[in-house]
């Protein structure tokens, strides 16, 4: 192969580089708040829970107490209507109807029991989290044990973190955005070249991208492919000094003299 259509190949990952190297800028901000969203979409799930357990508790709370205070006065009513009774028969079926609706005034009051138990359990489990985080233990909290006060406070840091590191990143974005744009039209410029005169080369270059291989060309160092560190044989040397390459057996990169970056970087004016 001309060695014209390695250099072209290394240009174009010399250009790549340098718009890697912009991005790294960015400390990894995408991805930390990414994370800090899980975490903070997990949080205000916990939180929005409890306030539907606390709401459903509420309302059948509401029911139930209204529930017992129809049957109280249904059981009023039908008192009145037993002293006026005319027979037993009339007596004893009224006095069915008060025994009726006693049973449901002592299922409503076992179910608000149930309520009562399920709110004082989650206190206690509160409570012991508390000491917990207190003890700085908290690889031993369960999600239960969580305060409501803290889980709280932190929706509130989180929420604040993340507009904190999307303010971080944005600021980068604005400021590297004229610098990226320039460096991707010299790479679309330079990716029609490579196109035109080193198509197959270019697809490996491709392929060895299409991962989370960056550097798909990279220097021979110290007699080894500096991608992986596999020593490139001996017989491959002269090859490579000559200004041609050598394609690791290893990692697949595609290994060069450092020359040719050097000139790369010259001819970009760097």
């Amino acid at each position: 192969m001309d060695h014209t259509k390695i250099n072209l190949i290394v240009r174009l990952q010399h250009i790549d580089n340098q718009i890697e190297e912009i991005m790294s800028l960015q400390k990894g901000l995408p991805e930390e708040i990414s994370a800090l969203e899980e975490d903070l979409a997990f949080t205000v799930r916990q939180i929005e829970a409890r306030k539907k357990i606390a709401e459903n508790h509420r309302q059948l709370r509401t029911r139930l107490n209204g529930i017992i205070e129809d049957c109280k006065e249904k059981i009023r009513s039908f008192k009145e209507k037993q002293t006026l009774a005319r027979n037993n028969k009339e007596y004893d079926a009224l006095s069915k109807q008060i025994e009726y609706e006693e049973k449901e005034i002592a299922q409503a009051e076992i179910q608000l029991q149930d309520i009562a138990h399920a709110e004082h359990h989650a206190q206690e489990l509160q409570k012991k989290g508390r000491e917990l985080i207190a003890e700085n233990r908290y690889d031993e909290i369960s999600e239960e044990m969580m305060p409501d006060d803290v889980l709280q406070q932190q929706m509130e840091d989180l929420s604040e973190q993340v507009k904190l590191k999307k303010e971080e990143l944005e600021s980068i974005v604005i400021e590297t955005a004229e610098e990226v744009a320039q460096l991707k039209k010299k790479l679309d410029e330079q990716r029609a070249v490579v196109t035109k005169e080193a198509k197959r080369l270019l697809d490996k270059y491709d392929h060895l991208r299409s991962g989370s291989m960056q550097n798909a060309v990279v220097k021979l160092d110290r007699q080894a492919c500096s991608g992986c560190n596999t020593r490139v044989p001996t017989n491959r040397h002269t090859l490579i000094v000559q200004g041609g390459f050598y394609v690791c057996e290893s990692c697949g990169r595609i290994v060069v003299h450092e020359r040719l970056f050097e000139e790369a970087a010259n001819e970009a004016g760097n």
